[in-house]
């Protein structure tokens, strides 16, 4: 028996440091003294069929009592997490943010959650600014107000303009170019950085 991984392969995070850094992280919050008390955590349902990371929109159910069926974790550990669908089912976005049980192999060098792993997010209305991966044609908002209204890709889990629904959120800052964003290969199961994908700044 084997396992899918090779964690004794040492390789470098290429571009981690330089003398200039002004990207922005996608899945990640901006530091802010209440971030801690908004963070939430809940576990990936055992329905999604593709492990998660930091930026992806998601619905957050309600726990279910110890032991209940069909078998799950523990009410403590929150509720179960799957992808959003809609604005209807959309209840928060996940974050890498303090999310120390995430997986992390040379073969995949962004952290994943699979099925009952535990992921972190911030759910609407708790006032985090997080970021999330975007269009770059969004660039077309720069001088305009923050209430301008933005959509979600819900399959390319990203902020677009806006088209029949608008996300609840204000786009506080926008970067095209110079910015880290989650690159997932189904075939694989594996996720890598591009590191120079376009973010921006949402509060929710």
């Amino acid at each position: 028996m084997t396992i899918g991984i090779t964690p004794q392969i040492t390789k470098t995070a290429a571009g981690t440091f330089g003398v200039q850094w002004d990207g922005l992280v996608q899945g990640t919050a901006m530091p802010s003294p209440n971030a801690v008390f908004n963070l939430a955590g809940g576990w990936v349902a055992s329905t999604e069929t593709d492990p998660m990371y930091g930026g992806i929109a998601i619905t957050e159910g309600i726990p279910t009592a110890p032991g209940s069926p069909p078998a799950t974790p523990a009410m403590e550990l929150g509720g179960a997490l799957t992808r959003s669908t809609a604005y209807a089912n959309l209840t928060g976005f996940t974050v890498f943010d303090q999310d120390y049980a995430m997986i992390n192999s040379p073969q995949s060098e962004v952290q994943l959650s699979d099925v009952y792993g535990q992921m972190n997010f911030y759910r609407l209305g708790s006032g985090q600014r997080i970021i999330v991966a975007c269009d770059p044609a969004l660039i077309s908002l720069y001088g305009q107000p923050i209430t301008q209204q933005v959509s979600w890709d819900f399959s390319a889990q990203r902020l677009i303009a806006f088209s029949t629904t608008a996300l609840a959120c204000k786009v506080l800052k926008m970067m095209p170019a110079g910015c880290m964003t989650v690159t997932y290969t189904s075939a694989t199961k594996t996720a890598a950085w591009n590191r120079n994908g376009a973010c921006a700044v949402i509060l929710i």
